[in-house]
């Protein structure tokens, strides 16, 4: 089977999701975007998706330890500065407002170690 270059993303700030698609897109991945974590976990394109990138304010921290492990693909998280994120597996750190090359060097090697 073929590596899939879809990427899922979710943020509720428009601004920054659009940013997410140009990112990724401009590196030749497709882009399914969301405003929340729970709804592109439950996209169409979840079961394909190679990978997340998941705004920290798009998260639900009730039921996020259960919607990745569930999702069971790397997952890109977007955090700030200030903002403190649980450990969990499968999931790799990207702090905000740091989101070009760390973004998708971040996404790549998910990706690959997929793989």
């Amino acid at each position: 089977m073929a590596r899939s270059e879809i990427v899922i993303t979710a943020a509720p700030d428009d601004g920054l999701r659009r940013s997410l698609e140009f990112a990724l897109e401009s590196s030749g991945f497709r882009v399914d975007a969301h405003s929340y974590a729970t709804d592109a976990f439950a996209s169409r394109y979840a079961r394909r998706a190679a990978c997340a990138v998941i705004d920290d304010r798009a998260v639900d921290w009730k039921i996020a330890p259960g919607q990745f492990l569930i999702f069971a693909r790397p997952v890109i998280l977007l955090v700030s500065l200030f903002r403190a994120a649980p450990e969990l597996q499968k999931v790799t750190l990207v702090t905000k407002p740091f989101l070009g090359g760390p973004l998708i060097e971040a996404v790549r090697n998910a990706i690959t170690a997929a793989d």
